[in-house]
């Protein structure tokens, strides 16, 4: 099982109905693909020392199945029409969950 998380700063001209917004948005469009299980979408709190707005994270059966959730209609028009126009910069990180378990067959 693959753990995959994403860090998102928005760009300064966002409000914070906007960013609710956003927010609502991610989890409506992301719970359409079906690969995508466990899906968290949340804010930060700490204004100071986070440099990112908010994130999205999700579990995935496998990195193939990330890649497909990615690569899908739905996921590239997320993609185009909510975080490319509000977000200045995007991290995302994937980590395996299941221990003892060879990540090269993550």
């Amino acid at each position: 099982m693959v753990h995959h998380i994403s860090l998102l700063e928005v760009k300064p001209s966002v409000t914070p109905e906007q960013l609710e917004s956003i927010m609502v948005e991610t989890r409506i469009r992301l719970l359409k693909i079906p690969e995508i299980n466990n899906l968290r979408v949340g804010k930060r709190i700490e204004t100071k020392t986070n440099p990112y707005t908010y994130f999205f994270s999700m579990d995935l059966e496998n990195l193939d199945k990330l890649k497909y959730a990615q690569d899908s209609a739905v996921y590239t028009q997320f993609q185009k029409q909510v975080l490319d126009p509000y977000t200045s910069k995007f991290t995302s990180f994937n980590y395996e969950m299941e221990p003892g378990k060879d990540v090269r067959y993550s």
